[in-house]
């Protein structure tokens, strides 16, 4: 084969489709770098990143509980009046482990306090886990043309093109287990391998809640899955074993060793930095509170049984396209090919496993938010993978020919799926669409900046967990009803949401608005009084 043959080859491999699909994931989410922080998860999520790396960069690392601080927004639960000094705790948020925030605050250390930079390096993320779900089908020894058909799948659905980009996707979780996928099937890895797998784990560690569970399932499976080859490779074939050292010798190995070492190490860390900010018994009520039926928040407050739990997870999944009516439909038969298929079996088992806990052991969480649904498309996007190669595998002799054609047809459904997702209801319910709050907030900047001199922001009916407007206002956030209009006074600023205006809101305060949006408004207190 001659160097341009290679070069040629190379060129055309599965690796560069992954690359280019990775790109085109980027490019469909670049005009969104400085999207307006809003009503929604994206201004949630991001605007208490922004929040913590602002008062990392100008507190410092101590005074700001490294990162933990999100001052001035004030948690509700703390139920703290207005107008007065909050305690530590209820501006501080570590709930979560922080390798995401640590992350944003070099981001915005390294590229300044702007919208871009708070989200580039989480866009990065999300977009490399197309590139690690395709290592991770390739490990196990799915065939290119099935796994390059299920991450066009995957990067299609709406959940991946709303969600993938907070940087609180399942990418590390992916990357450590397609790592131990590998390291499955080699009897002495090199020292880099080792050093970086350690490394990996640690990340993981560090990186979510999920990805921490995962570690837990993963060590087990390189550990019995190196008893599985050694036994295979050696003499002992099918003879029992007679003994837990024997077991534990058999199992053990380097790579389980800095697999285990990078665990901890990470585990470690992300206690650390829990409890530095926050106590043992928050952390415990949170826990409680999260595995509970009650919602008590500023939208609802009620109790759900299974079954609605069960309808409203399904109402989450078919939503404005968040999954296609076809990859529903082919839910099922995906996961059981992934457990009939040994390659696939263990990956999806363990990215079910975490994905199932994290709906149904956390239910409160599942209920109040779409994103807990997310990491379910890992599992089924493997089975998925499983499930055409296996249809590949069918077609043999004459009919292999009809391989490269069929699934090139079979890429129109995520290609169109796509199309539907970016220009329809998809992108504008979740992401314009309450984008619409931060540009209203924007323009009353832009056009009235002294607005920063108000003590506060109330927020009406329709709004929740508005750490965007701190974030765009440097101001504590309160929920406004008609039993707390003695507390206003006159500098505040009320922000409304445009189809749920409140009585106590008269006419004429909305037609001297500091800021009109479609969904939003912007008004003074000084208003409500005339």
């Amino acid at each position: 084969m001659t160097t341009r043959q290679k070069l040629l080859r190379r060129l055309f491999s599965g690796w560069t489709a992954v690359i280019i699909i990775c790109l085109a994931v980027l490019a469909l989410w670049a005009p969104d770098l400085d999207l307006p922080l809003g009503n929604s998860d994206d201004g949630r999520i991001f605007g208490r990143a922004g929040l913590q790396a602002r008062n990392f960069w100008e507190l410092g690392p101590m005074e700001s509980r490294f990162g933990a601080i999100m001052d001035p927004y004030i948690r509700a639960e703390f139920d703290v009046p207005p107008r007065s000094e909050p305690p530590l705790d209820a501006v501080t948020y570590a709930h979560h482990p922080p390798l995401r925030l640590f992350i944003t605050i070099a981001s915005i250390g390294v590229l300044g306090d702007n919208l871009p930079a708070l989200r580039i390096t989480d866009f990065l993320i999300g977009a490399a886990t197309v590139a690690l779900m395709a290592a991770l089908l390739r490990v196990v020894g799915v065939s290119w043309g099935p796994a390059l058909l299920a991450v066009m799948v995957m990067a299609s659905t709406g959940f991946f093109y709303v969600f993938a980009r907070h940087g609180i996707s399942f990418s590390l979780l992916l990357a450590v287990t397609a790592t131990v996928a590998r390291l499955r099937q080699i009897e002495k890895p090199p020292r880099w391998a080792l050093a970086g797998a350690a490394a990996l784990a640690a990340l993981t560690a560090l990186h979510s809640w999920i990805a921490i569970a995962s570690l837990g399932l993963l060590v087990p499976w390189l550990f019995v899955g190196t008893i599985q080859r050694r036994r295979k490779e050696s003499e002992l074939g099918s003879q029992p074993i007679r003994s837990l050292g024997q077991l534990v010798r058999l199992g053990w190995s380097p790579a389980l060793s800095a697999i285990l070492a990078g665990a901890v190490a990470g585990g470690l860390l992300t206690a650390a930095w829990l409890l530095n900010a926050t106590d043992v018994s928050e952390l415990s009520e949170r826990v409680a509170f999260r595995t509970g039926t009650d919602v008590s928040t500023a939208i609802e407050q009620r109790n759900f049984s299974l079954g609605e739990f069960l309808a409203r997870q399904w109402r989450f999944a078919s939503h404005e396209l968040m999954t296609s009516w076809w990859l529903r439909l082919l839910l099922l038969p995906a996961l059981v090919a992934a457990f009939v298929d040994r390659r696939t079996r263990g990956p999806a088992l363990i990215t079910l496993a975490v994905a199932a806990s994290l709906t149904f052991v956390f239910q409160q969480g599942a209920w109040i938010h779409r994103l807990w649904n997310f990491p379910w498309l890992a599992p089924t996007i493997i089975g998925l993978a499983a499930l055409i190669d296996a249809a590949r595998r069918t077609l043999r002799g004459p009919a292999a020919k009809l391989r490269w054609p069929l699934g090139l047809a079979a890429a129109v459904f995520p290609i169109a799926t796509l199309v539907l997702v970016v220009a329809g209801p998809t992108r504008d319910f979740y992401l314009t669409d309450p984008a619409d709050a931060g540009a209203v907030v924007e323009e009353a900047l832009a056009t009235a900046p002294d607005i920063t001199d108000a003590d506060l922001v109330w927020i009406t009916s329709g709004l929740s967990t508005a750490r965007w407007a701190s974030y765009y206002l440097d101001l504590p956030v309160w929920s406004l009803d008609e039993s707390k209009l003695d507390e206003v006074v006159a500098s505040d600023l009320i922000l409304l949401r445009n189809d749920r205006i409140p009585d106590f809101v008269p006419d004429s305060a909305i037609a001297r608005a500091l800021a009109v949006g479609e969904s939003y408004t912007l008004i003074t207190a000084a208003e409500l009084a005339k």
